[in-house]
């Protein structure tokens, strides 16, 4: 074990100097009416882990997400249990609502670890002696902004000088909202090339021209304990401009180095016995002759598939670059989770919102999948619920066309992402309350809020009849249309 999981990270570190700092990692808790662990690990955290770490800081890592965290297994006093993919379910306390869901017939909970065990491991740091210059904390969703909140406040009040640095997606996209976190310092830029610079300024010293370099490997050196799955981005950004989507305007498309990706995957795989490997791409299709393919060659070539490692696609691949020896290879790569992005069979709200991808594409990606050897059991279909301007109807069509195909449809419901042109059509409906709040943007709880969208009884409806095509499909019951 004690090979396994090293006390020191070595890699690639610099001899400590006299401007290096002691920096605390935080990944607060998601504060939701639901939430259960798809392969979640903090990325961008643990990216620029990477560079800290090459720059000779002294890191410390508190994930509130981790299922497997030991102190909350000797707490709760049994084992984490995790699925054959890795995945499972949080931990989670009920909390109180803010007025914003006061009217919502939903209870609110916080997920992770428990706020106790987080304020022990703060202490315990203290009592070492070994109080952080610097707290990080990372951010994912606008609509979470509550746990990065609360993680601020509790380090604040244990560490009064130490200074707060608040990053990710959600400063990203509501920086003004961020500006009230209470954290010292708040970055809205997720660019490595602009977040190095801004750090120095902000008194955390890089190693020079570290921001020329691009590394999308992930620090998991800081978790000293098994976990369940890893987690690797392949790239960050996209080339695509899809109008409900973010990501193009937080990250400029890059790739990292497939062979590099592979060495990391190995590595990790082995020192953490980890099954399972999630890849968190938005466009990890894109030049895929020159990199995705490339990768899964490396992997199959280094025979992991033999090694029982499984990889997962669970972001929506783009069906229209699909091939025939991609997805031989995935295939052979021992993949066993892809979700294929089709989202709305609408022509018109396809060309809309993108263009990316049309349904006789999606056709052709799925009769490749099949002829490469997937079935049902890997393949999963994203169909996005309640965009502006969607019809009930054409949800049940999408459910009609994966149940003639024999493969599952995955709902997920709309989120009005700040900054993307569907956000600024739910906000010209002028239906969402004049001082709405970002928790109330969560896609759960949407519909109560916005009456342009589909009603709370249409939602219903529709998770019903896809419940009936899943229980369908795994052959629970018969076809019956009038049921």
């Amino acid at each position: 074990m004690e090979d396994r999981f090293p006390t020191t990270v070595v890699d690639n570190c610099k001899t400590k100097g006299m401007n290096d700092l002691r920096i605390l990692l935080v990944n607060p808790w998601i504060y939701d009416v639901a939430a259960y662990d798809y392969w979640l690990k903090p990325l961008g955290l643990l990216i620029l882990a990477g560079y800290l770490d090459r720059s000779g800081h002294d890191l410390k890592l508190i994930d509130c997400l981790d299922r497997y965290d030991p102190e909350q297994t000797r707490l709760k006093g049994k084992s984490p249990k995790s699925k054959w993919n890795g995945t499972g379910k949080f931990n989670s306390q009920k909390v109180q609502k803010p007025d914003a869901l006061k009217t919502v017939p939903r209870f609110l909970k916080r997920y992770g670890i428990s706020k106790e065990l987080f304020i022990k491991k703060l202490l315990g740091l203290k009592t070492e002696g070994w109080v952080p210059d610097a707290v990080f904390v990372t951010s994912a969703m606008t609509y979470w902004y509550p746990g990065p909140w609360e993680v601020i406040k509790n380090v604040k009040t244990i560490f009064p000088d130490t200074k707060t640095f608040l990053g990710g997606n959600y400063p990203n996209l509501m920086k003004e909202h961020a500006l009230d976190s209470g954290a010292d310092v708040v970055c809205s830029n997720s660019r490595i090339r602009k977040v190095i610079p801004f750090l120095r300024k902000n008194g955390i010293d890089m190693k020079p021209g570290i921001e020329g370099e691009f590394n999308l490997i992930p620090l998991y050196d800081l978790y000293q304990h098994e976990t369940s799955h890893l987690v690797f981005l392949t790239s960050v950004g996209c080339p695509y401009r899809c109008t409900y989507c973010a990501t193009p305007f937080l990250h400029d498309f890059k790739q990292e180095k497939p062979e590099r990706l592979a060495d990391s995957i190995e590595r990790y795989s082995d020192q953490f016995k980890v099954r399972n490997i999630a890849f968190f791409d938005d466009a990890i299709l894109v030049n895929h002759e020159a990199h995705f393919d490339v990768l899964l060659k490396e992997i199959i070539n280094r025979g992991l598939p033999g090694r029982g490692v499984m990889l997962h696609l669970p972001n929506g691949i783009h069906a229209r670059l699909l091939t025939g020896e991609t997805a031989r290879l995935m295939k052979r790569a021992n993949v066993k989770t892809i979700k294929i992005a089709l989202e709305t069979v609408d022509e018109d709200l396809q060309r809309d919102t993108g263009s990316k991808v049309t349904t006789e594409e999606f056709n052709t990606a799925m009769e490749i999948l099949f002829e490469a050897g997937f079935t049902k059991k890997e393949l999963g279909v994203f169909l996005l619920v309640n965009l502006p301007g969607q019809h009930f109807r054409e949800t049940i069509e999408i459910h009609n066309i994966c149940r003639d195909l024999d493969v599952f449809p995955e709902i997920n419901e709309y989120t009005p992402i700040p900054g993307t042109k569907e956000f600024e059509k739910v906000l010209e409906t002028n239906t969402l309350p004049a001082d709405w709040d970002p928790i109330q943007l969560n896609n759960t709880v949407l519909p109560f809020f916005w009456s342009e969208g589909f009603t709370i009884e249409e939602i219903e409806k529709m998770k019903h009849y896809n419940k009936k095509i899943t229980k369908l499909l795994e052959g629970e019951n018969k076809w019956n249309k009038n049921s």
